[in-house]
């Protein structure tokens, strides 16, 4: 078979197609669910502002209060705009892959592949980093 050859020159049925969307459809869920969430974590930092302000300052003093503060502050924007990159890739590759079944564009099709694979990478990494954190906390 040749390595060259364009997915839709195999001539790919309605029903796969079909399952192509609908896991598009799912894709597109997810990213809009993590947007979701990250506004929803943001929105909560918001309005617990003056409390986590307060024990902030409770628990340590003067300058090293604020300083902790610019950490957490810079830490949660951090995080949040990974999940927002990885949010951002999860929408973008659904719509790139519906349009592409749709229209059957093969670069279109690859590049939201493209899109769903660094969401993985993300993931993995982040992963990892959790699961090194996690063997780090048992020692």
């Amino acid at each position: 078979m040749d390595e060259n050859q364009s997915l839709f020159e195999l001539e790919v049925d309605h029903a796969i197609s079909e399952e192509v969307l609908d896991t598009c459809r799912w894709q597109k869920m997810f990213g809009i669910l993590l947007l979701t969430i990250i506004g929803l974590v943001l929105l909560a930092f918001l309005i617990a502002w003056e409390k986590i302000w307060g024990l902030i300052g409770e628990a340590i003093a003067g300058e090293a209060g604020q300083a902790a503060m610019a950490v957490i502050v810079g830490v949660l924007l951090l995080v949040a705009a990974v999940f927002g990159g990885m949010a951002w890739f999860l929408l973008r590759g659904a719509g790139r892959i519906k349009s592409a079944i749709r229209i059957k564009d093969q670069l279109l099709f690859n590049n939201g592949l493209s899109d769903l694979k660094t969401f993985f990478i993300i993931y993995g990494v982040i992963s990892i980093i959790e699961l090194l954190g996690n063997l780090i906390s048992l020692f």
